[in-house]
Formats: C-alpha cells, structure tokens, sequence
C-alpha cells in the first residue's frame, strides 16, 4: 500500500492523535486489566466456542502492541470475560461485519494493501481471504441479499462483494474522499462517513443501486468515525469527539436527537436483531471520566445506556458485530 495519508492504520491512527493532540491534551488510554495481548491467547480460547443468540464480537486494534484480535462476548452476562477470541489472520483489525448465515467478515489493514478475513459462525478459523479489490480497508456492512459492502482508503473507494464471492462487483467513487463508516437501512439506501476534515468531513447517502450520492449530510457531523441504522431506517452517527450520537429520521439531513449519556469517545454502533444496540467507547477523550474502553449496551430507542457494559479484555476497541444480526 502506498504510504500517503489514506495510508494503513487510519482508522486506529486517526484515534490515536486526537487522544494525544486533539482533545484538549488528553493522554493515551491504558490497557484495562483483563485485556489479553494476542500473544497470550490461550489455545483453549482460541478454539471453536459455543454458539449461542447474543454474542458481541469487539475489534481490537492497536498498531503499538499485540492487541490484534477479536473478542467474542455473551451480552445476556453482567460485564462478561471474552468467551473466546479471534487471532488467526487478523492483522491491525477495523472493522466487523456479519450476514444473516453468522458469517464474520473482519476488515485488516494488516501489510501490504490489507484484506477481509471471513469466519463461519462458531469458528475462529478463517475459511476464506478477500484480497481482490482491498485496499486498506476500514468499516464494512451487510445488505439485505448478504452482499459485503466495504469501505477503502488507498485508493478511497467503497466495494462490494456478492455472497460468497471473492472479486468486487461493483465499486463506488462518486462523493468519496475518506470513507470510515458505512451503514445500509432496510430501504435500500447506503450511508457512507468521510472524514479527512473541513468541508470533506460529511456523511453521504446513496440511493439503492445509486453510484453517485443523492444528498450529503454535514449538520452534526464532527470528527465521525461508525454509523448504524435501526429497524426504522433510523441513521446513527458516532461522532468521536466532541462525543455524542447523533441520530437522523430517514431522509432528514438534520439530526432530531443525540445521545451523550456515559459517551467517552465513541467509534461504534451496531444493532442486534431484537432492536437493543451497542456503543463502543474509545475512551479518552475530551477530558472525559470513566473507564477508558467500554461498551454500552442500549434498549431499544433510549438514549440511556442500561447499567450493563462490557470492560474486561478490551484495548482500543474499535469496530463491532452481533449475533444474530439486524440485517437491512
């Protein structure tokens, strides 16, 4: 991959400096303990797990020490211990992604120009390598066909992938400078983050089958990182910092509500199928308080987080996936 500024470990990188420059001098988040370096993994944790509804899997991704893995979680349990974790070719991990089938798509900047390392449900063995058409490839989603959607940065594009294919069959430039987060609702319109600042720091929106973007959101969007949407077509956009979600009715260019309840530098939102949704927590920004890495667990609809999280096991969690998934 080339080294320019849509180089590898943007989306990672992109944290890091606003943590030690951006952010009114915050400092570097520090391991939280519980967390398990790559190189300690257990074999017994590495193995195949048990599947169950309910599984949260965390990327972790730091480019300074082995967290390059992907922690599996039992979100029925109270602030759970990973009951397994991902190791096997994964390599400074973004983003994940899953299709109804529980297939884990996890998105690696890793050497070279990157690549998608593809998990059947229950395995944490890879079954398949996507590098075809990957180039340093950040946020990912799934589109109601099973279809992999994957957003690039060198050279910034977004690519899909028809189920169980290996090759892009189609990519998207129009409107794109810095893709990161990407997100499509049940409608059939596709949401893309670019985030390189100034009047490039937007989120724009495709309609279905659209390569060129009907409209662009900019009204509450700073410093924007991962989006969701809800079963209601619903955007939800994590603005890292100043640290909030903003959420926007489908076709609304202006957000209607945010949340800012418990949120310490989010960077993550995804959606199980019953409706309840997660939020990734950096950590340490702004000045915030509270632990450094969290994840918040949300009722559907609320802007309250319900008092359970997830903390043990996570450094720089970036992207996340659920189990069973709510699929557009």
């Amino acid at each position: 991959m080339r080294t320019s500024a849509l180089g590898r470990f943007a989306v990672t990188a992109s944290i890091g400096v606003a943590l030690l420059s951006g952010c009114g001098g915050s400092q570097p988040p520090v391991a939280v303990p519980g967390a398990i370096p790559a190189s300690n993994v257990s074999s017994a944790l590495k193995s195949s797990y048990k599947v169950s509804t309910g599984l949260l899997y965390v990327v972790l991704s730091d480019v300074e020490a082995p967290y390059d893995q992907v922690n599996i979680y039992d979100t029925k349990r109270r602030d759970p211990r990973p009951l397994a974790t991902i190791t096997d070719d994964v390599s400074y991990p973004q983003d994940a992604c899953m299709d109804g089938d529980g297939t884990l798509y996890v998105t690696n900047q890793g050497s070279g120009n990157g690549w998608i390392s593809e998990f059947p449900l229950g395995k944490t063995k890879a079954s398949a390598i996507i590098t075809n058409g990957v180039g340093g490839p950040a946020f990912c989603t799934v589109d109601a066909a099973g279809d992999l959607w994957v957003t690039n940065l060198d050279p910034p594009d977004v690519a899909e992938y028809k189920k169980g294919s290996t090759s892009p069959y189609t990519t998207i430039t129009r409107g794109i400078t810095y893709p990161i987060g990407i997100a499509i609702d049940h409608l059939g319109n596709m949401y893309v983050v670019n985030r390189d600042g100034g009047s490039n720091t937007n989120v724009q929106v495709y309609s279905p089958k659209s390569k060129s973007p009907a409209r662009t959101i900019t009204n509450g969007i700073t410093f924007p990182e991962g989006i969701g949407v809800d079963a209601k077509a619903t955007l939800y956009v994590a603005n890292y910092s100043p640290g909030n979600i903003e959420e926007y009715r489908v076709g609304q260019s202006r957000p209607y509500q945010q949340i800012t309840d418990d949120m310490n530098g989010p960077v993550a939102v995804t959606f199980a199928k019953d409706g309840w949704f997660y939020v990734t927590n950096v950590g340490a920004q702004g000045g915030g308080s509270g632990p450094p890495h969290t994840i918040l667990e949300f009722p559907p609809g609320s802007l309250t987080p319900s008092k359970k999280e997830i903390s043990k096991g996570l450094y720089l969690p970036v992207g996340t996936a659920y189990y069973p998934p709510l699929l557009p």
